[in-house]
């Protein structure tokens, strides 16, 4: 059997799998684009988990799978470049949760050891922090091209917010920086600023957990 039989046959093996992912993703975010163009984008990434997959750690392959196809969705939905600011700000922060989600089960996959309540505390605490700090860098991305003059106090409060959040950010190191502007105010896939920044996607992930970890502190600071 060629690769291209190959494929469509791991495909069909999965298509429940992936339309579930697709229709609560659509769901989640009011897309209103049709279903098959979210499901080619779902089918590249669901391809690319594949490759990736290691069936020597104990995770089940549509446990490692979900966060690749969700993120391929998201992706893609990204790229069609229609979505209100607001939509996308809580598309950035739900891509942030699926990230640290994704990296929590490899390490313990890896790891193979059993949490205390108190370390799952801290960890889910660290997880809640970064994902909280994903979602304050794209909201004030969205306060500044939101203001629009008619609610003078409400464009103070999003000035003020949209200033807080710059002045943070020049307080990280640069490669911090470039990560974080460049996928929450720049808009530019994971993916994308892997390749910006001449970095793999595992060292890119290591990095935006580090870089949010250090936006969480300066904000909390403030």
């Amino acid at each position: 059997m060629d690769k291209a039989a190959q494929d469509r046959e791991f495909i069909e093996q999965h298509a429940a799998f992936v339309h579930g992912i697709v229709q609560k993703t659509r769901a989640q975010f009011g897309i209103d684009r049709d279903v098959e163009d979210l499901v080619g984008f779902a089918y590249e990434g669901l391809l690319e988990a594949r490759l990736r997959f290691d069936p020597s750690r104990s995770v089940q392959f549509t446990s490692f799978a979900y966060y690749r196809v969700r993120g391929a969705v998201i992706d893609g939905v990204r790229s069609m470049a229609y979505m209100p600011r607001r939509a996308y700000a809580r598309l950035l922060a739900s891509e942030a949760i699926d990230h640290e989600a994704e990296s929590a089960g490899q390490a313990q996959a890896v790891s193979g050891a059993a949490h205390s309540a108190e370390s799952s505390l801290r960890a889910i605490d660290g997880i809640l922090g970064r994902v909280a700090a994903a979602y304050t860098i794209a909201a004030g991305a969205e306060d500044q091209e939101e203001q629009t003059g008619t609610d003078p106090e409400q464009e103070l409060l999003d000035a003020e917010h949209t200033t807080r959040i710059a002045r943070a950010l020049s307080q990280l190191d640069e490669e911090d920086r470039t990560l974080l502007r460049g996928h929450y105010i720049d808009g530019h896939s994971f993916n994308d600023m892997a390749v910006k920044m001449g970095l793999s996607k595992s060292w890119i992930s290591r990095m935006h957990t580090r870089a949010l970890n250090n936006m969480r502190a300066l904000l909390t600071a403030e």
